[in-house]
């Protein structure tokens, strides 16, 4: 099983957001330019410009080469020192927001190992710029408790950036598991597919055996009456026609589907309508109360339509005990041109369309619909309408 990964929406995501790193780098270096070149005593303004933007350049390339990033842009207050330049005697304090940000690049793009590595190392820089500007050179760059909060406020957005890593990997796992159950669904939805197609295969080749049998009987005794009852062997003969026109519907339906089985319970005879009862029965042992409705007046039914209307019921029925329903009802109508079917209960299925797809595959063989929404998510409706007559050419 191959689970693919949609890289054209990764790219896309990531291209915005390293274009936004971008954009708020040339704000933070054009920010030290102008506070550079307008702040009071500042002495060497030309140099602690320079200096300002080698330190903010790295908050454009943090998502590519985030250990890079952050050594970088410590190292450049770093090597500022013997330049003498100020950059941490500017009136805002842009360049703690940079190392901030690289700090967080460290923390939530790299691995563990490599994070801490490159986070020390950044720390460590930053620490000898500012031993070096409090007691080496002359530039006042602050005191030790200035450094240990500076220290304390990137350690903070290092551990946020941490965080961030291990919420994007839960993320990134829950997101495999999902497409890999998907996956495994669609899967189990193929072959249960397959099989519901081998069992209607098995199905219509019993009742064609039926519909071959009738007409052989009915042939046999329309020979036997046409001389003496000649209008008894043309009613035969009629019979034989209808017949042979339903076994027909039924083949051309089952190209593609029949399946030699040797299975013995394929030679016992199919369900119906008239086997719901046995079935509500049964459910009912298992813990599903079920009611039979019956509207309109009973017909006599085509095999096939007898056997598919019986299965939409049992598949709806079967789907409600396993989705634990305490109540469930079963309706039967017949309409002039079509046999219509409700199953409803009163828990709602959390998978109506998969679970009802072979049986939707089903009703769709004999020209009929079945809709599995409800009005209301709390309970279920499976609605099925079938044509008593399907024609031909289907």
């Amino acid at each position: 099983m191959t689970i693919r990964i949609d890289r054209r929406r990764w790219w896309s995501g990531r291209s915005r957001a390293a274009g936004l790193d971008v954009l708020v780098a040339a704000a933070l270096a054009l920010d030290l330019i102008l506070e550079s070149a307008l702040a009071a005593g500042i002495p060497h303004r030309f140099l602690t410009a320079v200096f300002g933007v080698a330190v903010a350049v790295p908050v454009a390339v943090r998502r590519r080469w985030p250990a890079a990033a952050v050594i970088w842009s410590t190292a450049a207050c770093l090597l500022q020192d013997p330049f003498q330049s100020q950059l941490f005697n500017l009136p805002s304090r842009s360049v703690v927001l940079v190392v901030m940000l690289c700090s967080y690049g460290a923390g939530a793009w790299l691995p563990l190992r490599r994070s801490v590595l490159s986070f020390g190392t950044a720390a460590a820089l930053l620490v000898a710029a500012q031993l070096i500007s409090t007691y080496v050179t002359d530039v006042t760059g602050g005191s030790l408790s200035s450094l240990a909060t500076l220290i304390l406020i990137l350690t903070a957005a290092w551990v946020v950036g941490r965080f961030m890593y291990a919420r994007a990997r839960r993320a990134e796992a829950f997101s495999l598991l999902a497409a890999q159950a998907a996956a495994e669904r669609a899967e189990r939805e193929r072959a249960a597919v397959a099989q519901e197609r081998l069992t209607i295969g098995r199905e219509l080749q019993d009742i064609i055996a039926h519909s071959v049998s009738v007409m052989v009987v009915q042939a046999g005794g329309a020979r036997r009456l046409l001389q003496a009852e000649p209008d008894r062997a043309r009613e035969s003969i009629l019979n034989v026609e209808e017949i042979g026109r339903e076994a027909l519907a039924e083949m051309r339906r089952l190209l593609g589907l029949l399946r030699k089985d040797d299975d013995p319970r394929a030679l016992t005879p199919q369900p119906g309508l008239d086997q719901l009862p046995e079935l509500l029965a049964a459910l009912r042992v298992d813990g599903l109360a079920c009611e039979l409705y019956t509207d309109g007046h009973p017909i006599e039914l085509t095999p096939g339509i007898d056997l598919v209307s019986y299965r939409v019921i049992e598949a709806a029925l079967e789907r409600a005990a396993a989705s634990r329903c305490r109540h469930a009802t079963a309706t039967v109508t017949y309409r002039p041109n079509g046999l219509e079917l409700e199953v409803r209960g009163d828990r709602g299925l959390p998978y109506p369309d998969e679970d009802l797809r072979s049986v939707s595959e089903r009703v769709s063989l004999y020209g009929g619909r079945l809709d599995t929404s409800g009005e209301d998510p709390a309970t279920f409706a499976v609605r099925c309408q079938l044509p008593l007559e399907a024609a031909l050419t289907s």
